[in-house]
C-alpha cells in the first residue's frame, strides 16, 4: 500500500472516486485542473494498493474554519474509500498524508464535516482524533 500526493496524471483516477463519492454532480475530470490551479492551495492525496487507486483524501487551505484559533486552515472536501478495501486503516492514512502537507503549510487547524445524519463518519472523525464543534444546516435559495 502507498498514500502518494496526486499528481496530473493521477486527476482520472481521482475524479473517477470524486464521482463515486458524490454522484453524477459534477465533471470532476474537468474541474481538477482548475481547483488545482487556484491560489489557495487544494491537494489531493490517493492510496494505492500495487496499480489500483483505492482511495482519495482531498483538502484545501480556508480562509475560515469552524473552531479554527485564527483564520487559515487546512480543510478535508472530501474522502473516499474503495468499499472493498474499509476498514484497514487507509483512510487514517489518507489523513495523515493531508496533515502533514497542513503543517508543511505553517498551517495550525485541520477541519472537516460529515452529513448531520452520517452517524458512521462522525464516529470516524472522533477515533481520528476530531472533536465536533458545531451542528448546521445549510441554506441556500438562487438568486434571479
Amino acid at each position: 500500500m502507498i498514500v502518494r500526493r496526486a499528481t496530473v496524471a493521477d486527476f482520472p483516477a481521482w475524479a473517477e472516486m470524486l464521482a463515486a463519492l458524490h454522484g453524477d454532480i459534477a465533471d470532476f475530470a474537468a474541474e481538477l485542473p482548475v481547483f488545482t490551479a487556484l491560489d489557495q492551495p487544494y491537494v489531493g492525496f490517493i492510496a494505492f494498493d500495487g496499480d489500483a487507486a483505492i482511495g482519495m483524501i482531498d483538502a484545501r487551505e480556508r480562509n475560515f474554519a469552524e473552531g479554527a484559533p485564527n483564520l487559515r486552515a487546512a480543510y478535508v472536501e472530501d474522502l473516499w474509500v474503495a468499499p472493498s478495501h474499509r476498514g484497514r486503516g487507509i483512510a487514517r492514512l489518507l489523513l495523515d498524508a493531508v496533515e502533514q502537507w497542513a503543517r508543511d503549510q505553517g498551517l495550525e487547524w485541520l477541519g472537516s464535516d460529515a452529513l448531520i445524519d452520517n452517524e458512521a463518519s462522525h464516529a470516524w472523525h472522533r477515533a481520528a482524533g476530531f472533536t465536533e464543534i458545531e451542528r448546521l444546516v445549510v441554506f441556500g435559495k438562487p438568486l434571479d
